[in-house]
């Protein structure tokens, strides 16, 4: 039993199992989700022979912190550390109105993005749901005033390839009695798993989604993202067609603009078609240069083309401030580091 991969009615549950009232659940789960303790020697409002019983019989995962760079705009990338040696990237964002945390949901990833350092290592494995749920516990016990208003899965690996982890971590941040954050506040990117789109529209529609598009034909995209030959642009977007929209939400395509390649005129209008299935908003990212990989950051200028071309035809779009690039914290530079990496921590 993992008090952080178990949602409220499996907790008291499990209590049931032992011997213990139901209530007792909600007890430990406050030690462990609102105060952020894992050992059970230290939720000293309990007894101590409650203590020790659920000690021989549960436990509590923690990711460790490892290391963490802090850009000169403020964003924190850490470097959680997990049990088995393995590292995973988390990227704290602080705004005017908002903190944004963007969690990661694998080691590594599969899918192999050519404009993305993530897979560049390859996949290690997919992160458990408390893993994944932990993120957002540490940072917020290692930022100023605790505070984290939207949570972005966005980092290492594809979400929807971690499908019951995934799914399984969302319901417990979104849990009321736990009061972590609203489902409205978080938001799903993924490259497109065209059925796992559908199935999440069944499971766990409370959450915004976003679709990492990055070119407007296949013949392009092919290219850039190997999963488009498994799930085209035609099959992506018959997978979102089922998603709903409550009145007002839309989808958002975020589209990394890599200099030359997806930024042209007649790539602006074949986006514009495409985006027009399904109420939507469009978030340009110009490229984030990597150590290693072939593409260039487009133009201000060119970037400012792009965007005026698309409102010209009624689409609503925003350019995304780059975050963190210093640091290698932005889109698309999120990687495995090294094992031996030095802690900053003090």
């Amino acid at each position: 039993m993992d008090f952080k991969q178990a949602t409220a009615q499996e907790a008291e549950d499990w209590m049931e199992t032992i011997g213990e009232k139901p209530y007792r659940a909600r007890q430990v789960r406050s030690w462990v989700f609102t105060k952020g303790v894992s050992d059970f020697a230290q939720m000293t409002d309990l007894s101590k022979s409650f203590r020790e019983t659920i000690a021989h019989k549960a436990i509590v995962t923690q990711i460790k912190e490892v290391k963490r760079d802090v850009s000169v705009d403020g964003t924190i990338k850490f470097l959680f550390g997990l049990d088995d040696g393995n590292t995973i990237e988390s990227v704290y964002m602080p705004g005017a109105d908002r903190v944004t945390l963007c969690i990661s949901t694998q080691v590594g990833c599969k899918l192999n993005c050519k404009f993305c350092l993530t897979g560049k290592n390859g996949f290690m494995r997919n992160l458990s749901s408390a893993e994944i749920v932990d993120q957002l516990i540490q940072v917020k016990n290692r930022v100023p005033g605790g505070r984290v208003t939207n949570i972005v899965l966005m980092g290492m690996g594809e979400p929807l390839d971690n499908y019951d982890a995934t799914v399984k971590a969302l319901r417990i941040f979104t849990e009321p009695d736990l009061n972590l954050i609203g489902g409205r506040k978080i938001t799903l990117s993924t490259a497109g798993v065209a059925p796992a789109i559908v199935r999440l529209a069944d499971d766990f529609s409370k959450v915004k989604l976003a679709i990492s598009l990055n070119a407007p034909t296949n013949e392009k995209r092919n290219q850039i993202m190997p999963i488009n030959k498994k799930y085209p642009i035609e099959t992506l977007m018959a997978a979102l067609k089922k998603w709903p929209l409550p009145h007002g939400r839309r989808i958002t395509f975020e589209y990394v603009m890599l200099g030359g390649f997806n930024d042209s005129d007649a790539d602006a209008a074949e986006l514009g078609k495409i985006t027009r299935l399904v109420p939507s908003k469009i978030n340009l990212i110009p490229y984030n240069p990597c150590p290693g990989l072939p593409f260039e950051r487009p133009s201000t200028e060119r970037v400012e083309k792009f965007r005026s071309a698309l409102i010209k035809n009624h689409h609503t779009v925003t350019v995304r401030e780059s975050r963190g690039g210093d640091i290698l914290a932005s889109c698309g530079q999120l990687r495995q580091a090294v094992k031996e990496a030095p802690s900053s921590t003090p």
